[in-house]
């Protein structure tokens, strides 16, 4: 079997890209893009904040081709109830007070419908998530921490189309029971989505009857070594690292050298799936697991997956228009515009309290990252069916067994 990840469609999805959508991707941090410009009165306006560029471009970049891509798709067909996309993107490079000023911009200025698209960053989103509220409108973040949409009551037109880390870590758990894994080192970063994941470890972990130290990284950290150093003392089996960060690169690096216990397991959570990291850390990379969508390996999967039909249509789009591969990035943003698209088209409305009701409604939704299956108390509506765990082969990323 080859070492590269193919996908085998029988009705592969034929992609036309227009003048307007192409002059749409423009990722200046002041600068406005609009995707398959129409008259105002007759198009449905969603706006979107991706860091294509600063610390976090890394994950934006992919983020904002997957939402383009649902744009695009959704406009050939189209669009909403005969109403075309018209896009406005804006680039807050990572910070949060640009991201306020660019939602507000959206909000007040370009007045839009909705919001697809927390900048990349769970700060970033929880901030927008206040604004959005505010305005009555829709809006469906792709960042990870669970307090963006926690408590539901609270953020009752708020939804994310990714895995809350609730659900990922009792994933994880599952797979250290099942290795013998009972002492646990955990090194989550500073920003939200990692003290999100420290305060569901301390919750989750000991009603599992597993052991946990934990060391706490500011991200851009440049040497891990102390903190490996003091958390190896105990012991521990397993150390998973929780960025998105690319000081990861780094953990992976640092680990590999100071954790002499060769049995013990190095990993990364679902914010670390991309080959681009493990490409840098090279051998150190190797043998590394992590908690994933099934995107990576999704040609892995048995025919009878729900989703594999669903990735490997998404996969053959995306490549076909932008010549790589996706990664999970990708695949959550198009989840998420795809997701607010069904609930406007289902609400016939693009008032929030109606969207919001109508993806609360909407029964199950075979996504790239998963089967949502929103509820008024569930505004993730991912469970852990649609997480696997992969490692990186040096090559790929492989299901972890």
């Amino acid at each position: 079997m080859t070492r590269r990840l193919r996908w085998r469609l029988t009705t592969p999805i034929a992609l036309t890209i227009t003048a307007a959508l192409a002059a749409g991707c423009s990722a200046g941090a002041d600068a406005g893009a609009d995707a398959g410009a129409e008259d105002s009165a007759a198009t449905i306006k969603i706006g979107t904040l991706y860091s294509v560029t600063g610390p976090a471009a890394n994950v934006g970049d992919k983020m904002r081709k997957g939402t383009e891509l649902a744009v695009e798709q959704i406009n050939q067909r189209g669009g909403i109830d005969g109403r075309k996309i018209e896009w406005k993107f804006y680039d807050p490079a990572g910070d949060t007070s640009t991201a306020v000023t660019q939602t507000r911009k959206l909000l007040t200025d370009d007045k839009v419908d909705a919001i697809v698209g927390g900048g990349s960053s769970s700060g970033i989103a929880l901030a927008m998530g206040q604004l959005t509220a505010s305005a009555k409108k829709l809006f469906v973040a792709t960042e990870g921490a669970r307090a963006i949409v926690q408590p539901e009551t609270e953020h009752p037109l708020t939804f994310k189309a990714t895995f809350n880390d609730t659900v990922v870590m009792q994933k994880i758990i599952e797979f250290w029971k099942a290795k013998g894994v009972t002492n646990v080192a955990l090194l989550p970063d500073t920003s939200g989505f990692g003290q999100s994941a420290l305060e569901v470890a301390e919750k989750e972990l000991p009603a599992a009857g597993l052991k946990l130290a934990v060391a706490s990284f500011d991200p851009g950290t440049g040497d891990f070594t102390p903190l490996l150093t003091k958390l190896g003392a105990g012991k521990p089996q397993a150390y998973l690292a929780w960025t998105t960060d690319s000081s990861g690169v780094t953990f992976l690096k640092n680990a590999r050298t100071v954790v002499t216990d060769g049995a013990a397991l190095i990993q990364h959570s679902f914010g670390f799936v991309d080959d681009r990291y493990m490409k840098q850390a090279g051998d150190a990379g190797v043998g590394t697991v992590l908690s994933s969508p099934k995107l990576p390996v999704a040609d892995l999967l048995p025919d009878s997956d729900p989703q594999k039909k669903t990735i490997g249509e998404f996969a053959a789009a995306y490549e076909a228009k932008y010549h790589e591969q996706p990664n999970v990035y990708a695949g959550q943003a198009y989840d998420a515009l795809m997701l607010a698209a069904e609930a406007i088209g289902k609400a016939k409305s693009t008032d929030g309290p109606l969207a919001a009701k109508a993806l609360e409604t909407l029964g199950e939704h075979v996504g790239v990252t998963g089967v949502f299956r929103y509820s008024a108390q569930d505004h993730s509506g991912l469970g852990t069916d649609g997480v696997e765990m992969i490692k990186w082969d040096g090559e790929r990323f492989v299901l972890a067994g």
